[in-house]
C-alpha cells in the first residue's frame, strides 16, 4: 500500500510498478476494488516467483513477536492520523498467511537492481529508498520537486 500511495513519484521516474500475490486472479480483483488498489496485481496461487525471489515463510516469533505487533499498531495509528479515517484493514487471510514479501526493481534488461526481503511481517523498505533506486534505473528522468 505504501508503494501504491506513493505511485506517482514511480511514475514521474519512468518506473511502473506492479504486485504479486499470493491469491487467485478472483481474490486479486477482489482486493483491487476493497482496497482501491491502481496497480497491476499478479496473482501467484502457487507462490512460484516468491520462492525465485529467495522470500521466506515467517516462523511465528516473525509474525507475533510484540516488535511486529507494536510496529502494525504504530502503522495503523499514522495512516489514520495522515489520512483521517482511511486505513488498509488486512482483511480474511486466503491463502498463505506465513509467506513474507519484498520489493523487487526489475531493469528494462530483466536484471535485478534492487531487492529487499522482508525479516518479519511489519517489515517494508522505507519507500524513500526504493524511489531512490528506481530512479537510479532511470537516471534520465528527472524526479519531480514533490518527492
Amino acid at each position: 500500500m505504501q508503494l501504491h500511495r506513493a505511485r506517482r513519484y514511480f511514475e514521474d521516474a519512468g518506473v511502473g510498478l506492479a504486485a504479486v500475490g499470493i491469491g487467485t486472479p478472483a481474490e486479486a480483483a477482489a482486493f483491487r476494488r476493497a482496497q482501491g488498489v491502481d496497480l497491476p496485481l499478479l496473482a501467484d496461487p502457487e507462490r512460484k516467483t516468491y520462492a525465485l525471489a529467495g522470500t521466506k515463510v515467517a516462523t511465528l516469533d516473525e509474525l507475533l513477536a510484540p516488535k511486529v505487533v507494536g510496529r502494525g499498531i504504530k502503522r495503523t495509528i499514522l495512516s489514520r492520523l495522515r489520512l483521517g479515517s482511511i486505513a488498509v484493514h488486512q482483511g480474511r487471510i486466503q491463502q498463505h498467511g506465513a509467506q513474507l514479501g519484498g520489493v523487487l526493481l526489475i531493469a528494462p534488461d530483466g536484471s535485478v537492481r534492487y531487492a529487499y526481503l522482508s525479516h518479519d511481517a511489519s517489515d517494508n523498505p522505507p519507500v524513500r529508498e526504493v524511489l531512490a533506486a528506481a530512479r537510479a534505473i532511470r537516471p534520465q528522468v528527472k524526479p519531480s520537486n514533490n518527492a
